[in-house]
């Protein structure tokens, strides 16, 4: 186990020199999406060499996928890269640790086969991690999509055009980036003070949020704003109660989805409650 553990620092050590003058101005760019980037030159350098992305091609388009939900289609190309990267990190540190820890113990190859079996797992826990964020985003969005059609037909009828209501709905919550359907709205708002066309800045709107809600949101305002009247907030309205019965139906499998959580803390509880109510009975019948 020596032998392999000098040899893998030896060979890590030679490639890292070669990788990190090639990769620096990309690490400099996305230092903040690579996970230890000391070692992540290593990754990228293997990935190009052992040509990953056309090995691999299928189940990092689904990850594609996910990035492209996650941070919009223009970079989704960028962070499934990063994503790559992290993966084979993890599982260079985890290969090189495993056999670290074969070579300091008494169970020889034992850790080693242990870092093995990890190292098959590695992927499917990153990816449902990345399925996991991108759940939780577009449930965040159809909660909030309600209350921001809300407002919006609240200020067309107070005389407000669509992109100026859109715009006040971004400008009403200073902490708007906490928000991601606010967030991909601010961009949208952002774009159409660029003169880009409203047209364009809402397809492309619709585009980075990814959720069938927001499709049916985006839609409704491009088929009747040059209208605008009552057409348009009748429109609105009729979505608006079709959004919010969606979302109380989502409040509802939420509700759900925690109370099945807490069992198992509750069982343990009981649990523990039974011993401490039974161990005085126990010790004084023995």
């Amino acid at each position: 186990m020596l032998v392999l553990f000098c040899v893998q620092l030896v060979i890590g050590g030679w490639l890292l020199l070669i990788a990190t003058p090639r990769y620096k101005v990309f690490l400099k760019e996305q230092h903040g999406y690579l996970k230890i980037p000391f070692i992540a030159p290593l990754s990228l350098l293997l990935m190009d060499r052992l040509r990953l992305a056309d090995h691999l091609s299928e189940p990092l388009s689904r990850v594609h996928q996910l990035m492209a939900g996650l941070h919009g289609s223009k970079t989704a190309v960028i962070r499934t890269k990063c994503f790559a990267a992290n993966v084979l990190t993890v599982v260079i540190v985890v290969g090189v640790g495993s056999t670290l820890l074969s070579w300091v113990s008494e169970s020889g190859a034992e850790m080693l086969l242990y870092g093995c079996c990890l190292i098959a797992l590695l992927p499917f826990i990153f990816y449902k991690e990345l399925a996991v964020r991108l759940q939780k985003k577009k449930r965040q969005m159809l909660l909030e999509l309600p209350e921001m059609v809300n407002q919006i037909v609240l200020l067309v009828n107070a005389g407000e055009t669509v992109q100026k209501a859109l715009m006040r709905c971004v400008e009403r919550r200073s902490n708007y980036h906490d928000s991601p359907l606010l967030a991909e709205l601010a961009k949208a708002a952002q774009e159409i003070q660029m003169n880009v066309s409203f047209t364009k800045s809402m397809e492309d709107f619709n585009k980075r949020c990814g959720l069938q809600e927001v499709s049916l949101f985006t839609t409704t305002l491009l088929l009747n704003y040059k209208r605008g009247g009552d057409e348009l907030v009748m429109s609105l309205k009729e979505l608006s109660f079709s959004l919010w019965e969606k979302r109380k139906s989502l409040a509802k499998t939420l509700g759900e989805e925690a109370s099945s959580k807490m069992v198992f803390p509750m069982v343990v509880i009981f649990m523990v409650v039974m011993v401490v109510v039974a161990a005085p009975a126990v010790l004084i019948m023995g």
